[in-house]
């Protein structure tokens, strides 16, 4: 049933705060988090909170250097199922996602998402420090660090540590003397 309705996009689950709507409980009972502020699964680890349980588990995998799905084609490994899937797109073309407005196709829907943002000018990430909003969270992410003064990406050669990951992974590469590479 979910899944038919994720076909016909009939969404009868609603947010009671932002009457955002989902077409799955359990997608609204995630969403709910984002208004309560409630992260219920923590890393033992590091100490990173997570709303959903399939992120906190590709989390941990992520210490452990876990990586089950592996892709036929470049034999490249990922931690969880869906970023194998968004992969072999890279590989087949497909871009199943395509935009209302401007008929603009992605591989993933996050990207639809985001991209469909730009039309509609909606920015629902808001910054509790100074109110300022986002397009994506990810950018809200990386600006309250600037608030905070958190830097979560630390180096494994040197004491330098990162607000984003891309600026420890560029950083590393002059340590390993590796340089970027993109899949065939």
């Amino acid at each position: 049933m979910n899944h038919v309705m994720w076909h016909t996009g009939e969404t009868p689950h609603s947010c009671q705060v932002c009457d955002k709507k989902f077409t799955r409980k359990e997608h609204l009972v995630n969403h709910m988090c984002t208004h309560t502020n409630e992260t219920p699964f923590r890393c033992e680890t590091c100490g990173k909170t997570f709303v959903r349980k399939e992120h906190f588990t590709s989390h941990i995998m992520w210490h452990t250097g876990e990586t089950p799905h592996q892709c036929d084609l470049c034999g490249k490994k990922f931690t969880r199922k869906e970023h194998l899937l968004n992969h072999v797109r890279q590989h087949t073309g497909e871009t199943p996602h395509r935009c209302d407005f401007c008929s603009k196709a992605f591989t993933r829907k996050e990207h639809l998402l985001n991209h469909v943002r730009q039309h509609t000018g909606e920015s629902p990430h808001r910054c509790g420090y100074c109110s300022k909003s986002f397009t994506r969270k990810e950018h809200l992410i990386n600006h309250v660090r600037q608030h905070t003064g958190e830097t979560p990406f630390r180096c494994q050669y040197c004491p330098k540590a990162f607000t984003r990951k891309d600026h420890l992974v560029n950083h590393v590469r002059q340590h390993t003397g590796e340089t970027p590479h993109k899949c065939q």
